[in-house]
């Protein structure tokens, strides 16, 4: 169970990301505020960094408000006497986990938005250049940015762009 000054060291460090998750966000929106009203006259690269960085900061805003959204809940679970209990499994949340994720309810094994890292290719599958596997035919053969004119010899047609392996293993004699 955690003490008394525990609790009220991660409910202020709690406090302190609110703040700062606040101030951030007013900030954006007194920025946002300020952008240009025409578009008239510029560039269309000044319209796409634009766009870009409007885009990036209501990304940057989303994740402010589910920071914050986090923090109510934490801060809730506080007043409630939950916080520092898991919300799945009932058990105790370590205090180092709660000092490294204040906004934590969950222990590290029930965490709903845990992502294992399950799909990554064992290191002795990958394909090694010594394994005669050659990447760029195979990423070729489903096309390239080149065209007949980019080659040095006569090519009909784009089948013909690039040869095929049993053409280099048995080169005509």
């Amino acid at each position: 169970m955690l003490t008394k000054d525990q609790l009220s060291e991660l409910k202020q460090e709690l406090l302190q990301q609110k703040q700062q998750l606040t101030n951030q966000i007013e900030q954006d929106e007194e920025n946002q505020d300020e952008g240009e009203l025409s578009s008239y006259a510029n560039h269309p690269a000044d319209t796409g960094t634009q766009l870009y960085e409007r885009e990036r900061d209501m990304a940057l805003d989303e994740h402010s408000h589910a920071e914050l959204e986090k923090i109510d809940a934490a801060l809730a679970a506080m007043k409630e006497g939950t916080y520092g209990i898991c919300q799945k499994s009932g058990e105790e949340i370590p205090f180092e986990r709660l000092q490294a994720v204040p906004t934590t309810l969950y222990s590290v094994e029930n965490s709903p938005n845990q992502t294992l890292e399950t799909d990554r290719v064992p290191e002795d599958r990958i394909p090694h250049p010594d394994d005669g596997i050659d990447s760029f035919s195979d990423a070729a053969n489903d096309g390239t940015s080149e065209t007949p004119s980019d080659f040095s010899e006569d090519n009909e047609n784009y089948n013909e762009l690039y040869k095929k392996e049993e053409d280099n293993e048995n080169p005509a004699t």
